[in-house]
């Protein structure tokens, strides 16, 4: 973190602290050093959540314990209000490797486009993998989408998830089409790889994870729901 970076980014949080739609609440789980952000079950959309826009301030002991002290979100000009049951629609938002599917289709995008990258942003923190993370030619290419997407259906897509995604976007959307294309690869000698069975992975954060996945937006779990889930109960 550049030194004064946090002072000032809590500084600019604390002078918008009045208007009754923008708010910079915390929670920390203390004993993983993770932690989510109430705020997503207002009227935010952060749009462009990833890692490195993310501010820990946090002290180490002697001992080599970690205790966090406060979280922040940078990059606050990239946020929009979208009032409780509204949609954005158009724009391409956020980094392609943690960005929704949603966003990637240039469809509607609320609250539950935040919620879903913040699981992405989850299973790097607690796992250590960066589960779109395509090779350099695959991500810079003019079909970019075709190689990440291709991950969301494998990862998070299950028959239920996509049909509903599909309802989401609407025929007349292009990526439509190209879904279903991508959705067609896979078979018994191609097999999805749904993160419901990466074994591996502790099955309280899995379930938490993938209900904050669910390629069907308005299926996703809310901030809210989040941080009743049992895996942030018994970290408290």
């Amino acid at each position: 973190m550049i030194p004064g970076e946090f002072d000032y980014q809590l500084n600019l949080q604390k002078s918008l602290a009045t208007c009754p739609n923008v708010r910079g609440v915390v929670d920390t789980v203390k004993d993983l050093e993770m932690f989510i952000y109430p705020y997503l079950s207002g009227d935010l959309l952060r749009l462009n959540i990833k890692p490195n826009n993310i501010l820990v301030d946090y002290v180490e002991s002697a001992e080599g314990e970690i205790v966090v002290n406060n979280v922040q979100f940078s990059d606050l000009e990239d946020t929009v209000i979208v009032p409780r049951g509204k949609w954005l629609a158009g724009p391409l938002c956020g980094n392609a490797l943690w960005r929704s599917p949603e966003s990637w289709c240039r469809s509607r995008q609320n609250q539950a486009s935040d919620v879903f990258s913040f699981g992405i942003v989850m299973i790097y923190v607690m796992v250590i993998e960066m589960v779109f993370r395509v090779n350099d030619d695959e991500l810079n290419s003019a079909d970019s989408w075709r190689h990440i997407l291709r991950r969301h259906i494998s990862y998070f897509a299950d028959e239920d998830g996509l049909n509903g995604f599909l309802e989401h976007i609407g025929e007349e959307n292009p990526f439509f089409d190209r879904l279903i294309d991508l959705a067609s690869i896979f078979g018994p000698e191609n097999p999805r790889q749904p993160f419901e069975r990466w074994g591996y992975v502790e099955p309280d954060l899995r379930d938490l994870i993938g209900k904050m996945t669910n390629l069907d937006p308005t299926k996703r779990i809310t901030a809210s729901e989040a941080l009743q889930h049992r895996w942030f109960s018994k970290t408290g």
